[in-house]
C-alpha cells in the first residue's frame, strides 16, 4: 500500500516556483558555506600573518594631551606602532599593552604633547620621544627601534 499522505500535504501547501527556487538556493548556500568555512578562515589568518610584523606591536586608540603654553588645547587620537629591537621584546609589548597604554598616558598628562603654530599639527618627535622613553623603562633590555604614527585625529570641537 502507498501513502500518499505527503503527496496530499505536498497540494495543500502549494509553493511557488519562486519560493522553491529560493529555497534550494538557501540550501545550497549554507552548505557550501559549512564545507568552505575552514578553508577561507585559514587562508584569512594566513593573509593576517604575511601582513603584520612579528617585531611591532601596534597599539590602537591612543589618547594624548596637547597643549600650548601649559594650557590643555585639545586631545589627539592616534594608532601607535613600536618596533623592537627582538621578538621578544615585540611579544612583552604586545602581551602588556595595558602597561604601555598606563605609562604612556601617565607621561603625556605629566608632561602634555606640543601643539604646532598651525592647526592640526603637533609635535610628533615629542610623542616619539615619550613612547620610546615609556616603553623603554617598562622593562630592563626593551629597545624600541622605531615608533610611527598612524591615523591622528583631534578631538572635535
Amino acid at each position: 500500500m502507498i501513502n500518499h499522505s505527503a503527496r496530499f500535504l505536498w497540494h495543500i501547501i502549494p509553493m511557488s516556483m519562486s519560493s522553491r527556487r529560493s529555497a534550494i538556493a538557501l540550501s545550497a548556500a549554507s552548505a557550501a558555506t559549512l564545507m568552505l568555512g575552514p578553508k577561507m578562515s585559514a587562508a584569512a589568518e594566513e593573509k593576517k600573518e604575511e601582513a603584520g610584523e612579528p617585531l611591532v606591536a601596534e597599539l590602537t586608540n591612543v589618547v594624548l594631551p596637547l597643549a600650548r603654553d601649559g594650557a590643555l588645547v585639545n586631545y589627539l587620537f592616534v594608532t601607535l606602532k613600536i618596533r623592537m629591537s627582538d621578538l621578544n621584546a615585540a611579544a612583552f609589548v604586545r602581551e602588556q599593552h595595558f602597561l604601555v597604554r598606563d605609562g604612556i598616558t601617565r607621561a603625556s598628562s605629566r608632561s602634555p604633547i606640543p601643539i604646532g603654530k598651525s592647526p592640526g599639527t603637533f609635535d610628533t618627535a615629542a610623542v616619539v620621544r615619550l613612547v620610546t622613553s615609556v616603553v623603554n623603562g617598562l622593562k630592563p633590555g626593551l629597545r624600541v627601534v622605531r615608533v610611527s604614527l598612524e591615523q591622528a585625529a583631534f578631538m572635535r570641537r
